[in-house]
């Protein structure tokens, strides 16, 4: 009977264990369940967006800059993929294809981190590059005895780029041999050439806002490697703009465009323009046809009475903040003064506003920086006027 009853014992203990080990292993299985969810979600959150097939090539009407391309009426249109474009997609080297931004001086420098960092956000597969003159790294013992806080948002946007962006980080020279390292003037976009570990790169003037990657990302996929595909400037495809570059750089282009520059001073739009024909060295018709690729600020003033905000942020790639009336969208313009230059249609206003909006937020989330304070030349030149009078003033009762 003891016997009997130790072995009920002994059954009531394994039974006790079979529960408690079925508990266990239901609690580890959803745990692992779970965590296999919570993984899955991460990489796909992570995973780099692949690009649409361009369109089929066909001939189409240009995209212009008028008011009549600024009356976007739906969605980007279906793109006829072929398979041979979807496999490329998937099976491209994306180490050899990239965006690059180029700042010559420190106030350009936020806004390149800027699209940098929308780059990252959208997921695009391609590299991201920052190029920017070599001088900003030499350190003196002016810089390490007093606190420079311009060089120190310098290298605080810098570092930004490589570790939040993901950013490589290319310091270039002058175009030309032993100009003054200190101004803007002496580099150029022509160093875009010297990148010759890239097959095709695309470079967007800003500021700007970057409302979709996705065209770019197709453009830059499926695109063939020409020396230069360039915006065209105008309806007419007879000049080349900066808006969007889409090149393939080479030693052969860089040397020839050094030459160049060197042997007289211009500008880059006039350096390109003197390199590399029109319309042979613009981006194919077709190839925009996927929506407004570039577009400008400006150009919202003349929108016709039935633009539509909505239609036009989805059919949109990049917008370059450009208004002639004030230096950029980095400086914080009176509101009396933004009534007078934003555009008079309502919808267009409004698109016009929250792209600055935009522009403004970004600037604090991902440089940390806000809007510069601005003054109207004029009162400028008074202030200017009247402190030379006092000078003068001060001067004559010394």
């Amino acid at each position: 009977m003891a016997k009997l009853l130790l072995s009920s014992g002994q059954v009531s203990v394994i039974f006790s264990a079979a529960i408690v080990f079925l508990f266990t292993l239901a609690l580890f299985l959803s745990g692992y369940v779970l965590q296999q969810r919570y993984v899955h979600s991460l990489q796909a959150a992570i995973k780099p967006r692949l690009p649409k097939p361009l369109p089929v090539s066909k001939p189409i009407e240009p995209p212009t800059l008028d008011a009549k391309w600024a009356r976007p009426v739906g969605g980007r249109p279906e793109v006829d993929g072929t398979i041979d474009q979807i496999i490329a997609g998937e099976s491209l080297d994306w180490t050899r294809l990239g965006y690059v931004q180029v700042a010559k001086e420190f106030v350009e420098l936020c806004s390149a981190v800027m699209l940098l960092a929308d780059l990252h956000e959208m997921k695009s597969p391609a590299r991201r590059i920052l190029m920017f003159p070599k001088a900003w790294l030499a350190t003196t013992e002016d810089d390490e005895e007093e606190y420079n806080p311009q060089m120190s948002t310098t290298r605080r946007l810098l570092r930004t780029a490589v570790r939040r962006y993901g950013a490589t980080l290319v310091p270039m020279d002058t175009i030309v041999d032993g100009d003054d390292d200190s101004l803007a003037s002496s580099y150029s976009l022509a160093s875009l050439y010297s990148l010759t570990s890239y097959e095709r790169l695309i470079y967007l003037h800003g500021p700007g806002v970057l409302l979709d990657a996705s065209a770019l990302d197709s453009l830059l996929a499926f695109s063939t490697s020409e020396p230069m595909a360039a915006f065209p400037a105008t309806p007419e495809r007879k000049d080349l703009s900066t808006s969007l570059l889409l090149i393939h750089p080479s030693r052969e282009s860089f040397q020839q465009l050094k030459k160049t520059r060197s042997s007289a001073p211009m500008a880059d739009l006039a350096l390109f323009r003197q390199t590399f024909a029109a319309p042979e060295s613009l981006i194919s018709e077709w190839s925009l046809s996927m929506g407004n690729v570039v577009y400008e600020s400006q150009k919202l003033r003349d929108a016709v009475e039935d633009f539509n905000a909505t239609a036009f942020q989805e059919t949109t790639t990049y917008v370059r903040l450009s208004d002639p009336e004030i230096p950029g969208p980095e400086y914080d313009v009176p509101y009396a003064d933004r009534v007078q230059i934003r555009p008079k249609e309502d919808q267009a206003r409004e698109a016009w506003e929250r792209l600055y909006e935009t522009f403004r937020q970004r600037r604090m989330e991902v440089c940390g920086l806000d809007l510069e304070p601005w003054m109207k030349p004029d009162e400028e030149g008074t202030d200017e006027s009247q402190k030379e009078a006092q000078e003068e003033a001060v001067v004559g009762e010394l």
